[in-house]
């Protein structure tokens, strides 16, 4: 979508057991958090609120470590479910714009990190920052991306390829190195803009769709957190180590 990656998943070495972890699960996830936060459009919305995809969705989590812990979650995104089925196409693009990108008389809920995680004369130093992360990390912001490198949904795709590279890589320094990525990325850049963004969100909007997502998109990154947390291991600064 915007940020193309060299998938440095593959098999297990020549003689060498596979390792043992859920595939795709986490990375799912934020593939469709990524997805679903985007401007929404006729044929999206109808993949979105598909119940096939509410099943896989609830499959993928239920596949991850402690998912007992994400009642919250799953209930925010009950009900995100439920609003998009009931309420016509149109109608939920404006909740979208009403809580993303209306101007008047202010943005309730800008998705941009940078307007959350530091103060607006450091905007572009911010910005600067999380694209030299992205590509410390193996990716990079495509040309054709028009939009800012703080998008919540750039934010969401780069855990998106470290959870994909941690469930398919067959090295284990490999593994500890996306997990230790996407742990700093969480509290560096995603945890501070996530959980503000959210709490504006239930204040402002409370029956929208799309705070709905964004309590779940919390959740979700919290808990990610606290397994990486109970599973932290050294790793190499930078993806080199690893050629």
């Amino acid at each position: 979508m915007t940020m193309p990656h060299d998938d440095h998943g593959r098999g297990a070495a020549p003689g060498e057991a596979p390792i043992e972890r859920p595939v795709f699960g986490r990375a799912s996830i934020y593939h469709f958090l990524e997805l679903a936060l985007a401007h929404p459009d006729e044929d999206g919305l109808d993949w979105i609120a598909a119940p096939s995809t509410e099943a896989a969705l609830g499959a993928a989590l239920d596949d991850l470590p402690r998912a007992e812990a994400l009642v919250e979650a799953r209930a925010a995104l009950a009900a995100f479910f439920a609003r998009l089925r009931q309420t016509a196409p149109d109608l939920v693009e404006a909740e979208h714009i009403a809580l993303f990108s209306a101007n008047f008389p202010t943005v309730p809920c800008p998705p941009y990190g940078s307007l959350f995680t530091v103060e607006e004369p450091k905007r572009l130093e911010e910005m600067t920052a999380i694209k030299a992360f992205y590509r410390d990390s193996g990716f990079d912001v495509a040309e054709a991306f028009d939009d800012l490198p703080d998008h919540l949904c750039v934010e969401l795709e780069l855990l998106h390829g470290l959870a994909h590279r941690a469930e398919t890589a067959a090295d284990e320094r490999e593994v500890a190195w996306a997990r230790a990525r996407a742990a700093t990325f969480i509290d560096r850049f995603l945890a501070p803009f996530i959980d503000r963004l959210a709490a504006i969100a239930e204040a402002a909007e409370p029956a929208n769709a799309y705070t709905r997502l964004l309590t779940a998109t919390r959740h979700i990154v919290a808990h990610h957190r606290a397994e990486l947390a109970a599973d932290a291991a050294p790793a190499p600064e930078n993806k080199g180590h690893l050629a």
